[in-house]
């Protein structure tokens, strides 16, 4: 691109977005030829280091001055989609604004309570659990780390580093308030689950209801009454109560249960 141009007849915008396509120019040749550490007499003082979780360091000298060109390129384009709105940004700009998407991590406690299916209470028939959750947080929820994968299939390349961590539903959105409402339902639903003995968890029985439905096997005991505490909507069984005797009790002049009939 030139590099001088007469300022007759252009506007400031047209300047500036000229400013910015020069400026866009250099930060992609630089990161394209990894030229992008400045002289020894330029540099800033180097932070203490820091690691992730395999040990591997993440502020290296390398690391940071491309993640500052990087992010100098975020606001360049975003600039210039704002003084044109048909400026079709590089393909590196989504890339680099999904990666910097607000994101939180919710792990999972499979060791602390073993015996709870936290993976089926999450996910549901068909996922259905987990779609209804990604729809009402704008959301979009994964699960990730040890035993996300069943013994066997292929583990998709982008997961690999999340393969040794604990069980955990990595939560990304366009928003940090769309983050934290998926969060709270994540922990809502662990919660309920440790907290609730499985017989009373309305979530698991709504499940098995759905899983019923789908299946074409679904009995309505939306009208059902308990034989033993006369309670609508679930069946002997599944009652939550102490048993009762008198509940066995027919009367032979009403056909209710509860009582005899010299009581009716």
């Amino acid at each position: 691109l030139p590099t001088a141009i007469s300022a007759a007849g252009v506007s400031q915008a047209q300047l500036d977005n000229y400013a910015i396509h020069l400026r866009l120019e250099e930060i992609n040749r630089k990161l394209r030829l990894n030229d992008f550490i400045p002289p020894e007499r330029e540099r800033s003082a180097s932070p203490p280091p820091t690691y992730d979780a395999h040990g591997r360091r993440t502020n290296t000298r390398e690391v940071r001055y491309r993640k500052k060109l990087e992010d100098e390129r975020i606001r360049l384009v975003d600039r210039a989609m704002k003084n044109d709105p048909n400026f079709r940004p590089p393909v590196e700009y989504h890339q680099q604004k999904r990666s910097q998407r607000p994101s939180d991590k919710v792990y999972i406690p499979v060791k602390e309570f073993p015996e709870i299916n936290f993976f089926g209470l999450l996910v549901g028939p068909r996922g259905n659990s987990l779609k209804k959750m990604e729809r009402e947080s704008g959301a979009k929820i994964s699960i990730r780390g040890k035993g996300s994968v069943k013994e066997g299939k292929a583990r998709p390349d982008q997961y690999a580093d999340d393969a040794e961590e604990d069980l955990h539903c990595l939560v990304l959105a366009e928003t940090e308030e769309k983050v934290a409402a998926c969060v709270r339902m994540i922990n809502k639903v662990i919660e309920t689950a440790a907290s609730t003995p499985e017989g009373q968890n309305d979530h698991k029985r709504n499940q098995l209801r759905e899983l019923a439905a789908l299946n074409g096997t679904l009995r309505d005991d939306e009208n059902q009454i308990c034989q033993n505490c006369g309670g609508v909507g679930h069946r002997k069984y599944d009652c939550p109560e102490q048993r009762n005797f008198t509940a066995n009790i027919i009367c032979r002049v009403c056909g209710s249960a509860g009582h005899m009939a010299r009581d009716c």
